[in-house]
């Protein structure tokens, strides 16, 4: 005998209407039996066994739905649906998951960010660290303006060792800070990365850069100077330090560094003329190339 969905909905709401909530849910669940994809009927019955407190066959029927109108890229949805879940079962990983993505899909930063930071705290407690740094890199992809998320994520990487190359997210993060003029953020973001590198030329360029804008390119010049003593063979760490000091202002030390590189490279002897023009700007010809050198 052919199976009367009509009769057999008409019977679920007659329990319905007269509270027998058991009996219609008996009802609902042969409809669902013999049409799987009857997703209305699914979720009727999903809320009726929250009624009656049997939340794991609910989350049963709420997870179908949920996971039908993801695959079919329905995400709000999806979203709806497994919001349901995350309320009978808070705290559920896989579900926060689902949700921050979902969220992300739609550009709903605020709420995927948030859920995002419920799965990296659950694994940060679980010990699962990379997992943890996994997820921050998600919010740090989604949300490029948070600071504070890409210095977590930068000081996860150097703890784990993960890389001696700063990730390049946290360098655009100094730099969009340093073309914002937020000069100060951006050395912070900077000095970050040079915890993971010290001698990375990208983030040192960043730093002279942001010193540059803040009127104190002599302190950036020390920065590089001890990145370089730290590796003499480096003839691009050398030519980074020859502009740190020619915008300190300091011929005299730039003359010498721009010597250095000379001798392994005579085509760069026209930088010298930059060390002149310096000389005469700052109006040290009397001491400079004078420096015992005799230059200029």
């Amino acid at each position: 005998m052919a199976f009367d969905k009509a009769k057999t909905l008409r019977a679920a709401e007659r329990y319905l209407e007269t509270g027998k909530i058991p009996a219609a849910i008996k009802e609902y669940s042969r409809i669902v039996e013999s049409e799987p994809e009857d997703f209305t009927t699914l979720n009727i019955l999903g809320d009726l066994q929250v009624r009656t407190g049997n939340q794991a066959a609910a989350i049963t029927c709420f997870r179908r739905i949920a996971e039908h109108y993801r695959d079919q890229d329905f995400a709000l949805k999806a979203i709806a649906m497994f919001k349901k879940i995350d309320r009978l079962q808070p705290g559920n990983i896989e579900i926060a998951t689902y949700l921050a993505d979902l969220y992300a899909q739609q550009d709903l930063v605020i709420e995927a960010r948030a859920h995002y930071l419920i799965v990296a705290n659950a694994h940060a407690q679980a010990g699962a660290t990379q997992d943890g740094l996994e997820v921050l890199r998600k919010i740090a992809d989604l949300d490029p303006q948070n600071t504070e998320v890409r210095i977590k994520l930068a000081e996860g990487y150097l703890r784990e060792g993960m890389s001696r190359k700063p990730p390049p997210r946290l360098l655009r993060q100094g730099h969009n800070l340093l073309g914002r003029g937020s000069l100060d953020e951006a050395l912070e973001v900077f000095g970050r990365s040079l915890k993971i590198e010290p001698a990375d030329r990208e983030t040192l360029k960043g730093v002279l850069d942001t010193h540059v804008a803040r009127g104190t390119a002599y302190e950036a010049a020390e920065i590089v100077a001890s990145a370089s003593r730290e590796h003499p063979e480096d003839a691009d760490l050398m030519a980074l330090l020859a502009r740190a000091y020619l915008e300190a202002e300091d011929p005299e030390q730039a003359e010498a560094v721009i010597l250095s590189l000379i001798a392994n490279d005579g085509t760069l002897y026209l930088r010298l003329i930059e060390v002149a023009r310096l000389y005469v700007q700052t109006d040290q010809i009397g001491r400079g190339g004078a420096g015992g050198r005799g230059h200029f």
